[in-house]
């Protein structure tokens, strides 16, 4: 069985829909971002380091996320090589139940390049921790508090894979259809 999503980098016009995915996700969890937050992820989706990834229901963004290089003190010290900080999971509430975020989680793991994936959720955040379970994240022992609400961290290894060249894209398009058949539905708290 073949899944309809895919996920695909985003490309540069898609990063409207994106942030749109994003803001909406809020908007259904009773998170309305104000202005300040809606420029600072439009800002954030932009910057050279990140990896926008978008999920697709035939030609419709449905899923989004944002990983950029981990970095020491929880993200304001140098990078720390071979950890991949994913700040931002979303999917359209319309699409929430479907697993869109787990094929989001995998485009990601596979563009990152690292060894390792972390990132944060709130305590209380159960749609988001069964997500970030299925996809194989486990917590890393660290829980904080962010903006009143307690945020666990949970990090996964992943395997690198070999770099695609331009002859190898058929099998990638294969293993990128084998690994869509894993979908999902998040909402994440994210620190910063």
């Amino acid at each position: 069985m073949t899944n309809r999503y895919t996920a695909r980098r985003a490309a540069a016009a898609e990063l409207d829909a994106a942030r749109d995915v994003w803001r909406n996700a809020n908007i259904a969890r009773g998170k309305i971002p104000d202005a300040a937050r809606v420029r600072r992820v439009e800002q954030k989706l932009v910057a050279a380091e990140v990896i926008v990834v978008v999920a697709l229901d035939k030609n419709k963004i449905v899923g989004m996320a944002l990983a950029e290089p981990g970095r020491a003190e929880d993200g304001n010290g140098p990078e720390i090589p071979g950890l991949c900080h994913i700040s931002m999971v979303f999917v359209d509430p319309d699409y929430w139940g479907k697993r869109v975020g787990e094929i989001l989680l995998s485009e990601v793991a596979t563009r990152a390049e690292r060894q390792t994936l972390r990132l944060w959720t709130g305590i209380s955040n159960e749609r988001a921790q069964r997500l970030y379970r299925r996809a194989g994240f486990v917590p890393s022992g660290r829980t904080v508090e962010h903006a009143g609400e307690p945020i666990i961290q949970l990090e996964r290894s992943v395997r690198i894979p070999p770099r695609v060249g331009p002859s190898d894209e058929q099998p990638r398009q294969a293993a990128d259809e084998r690994r869509a058949e894993h979908h999902h539905d998040p909402d994440q708290l994210h620190p910063g």
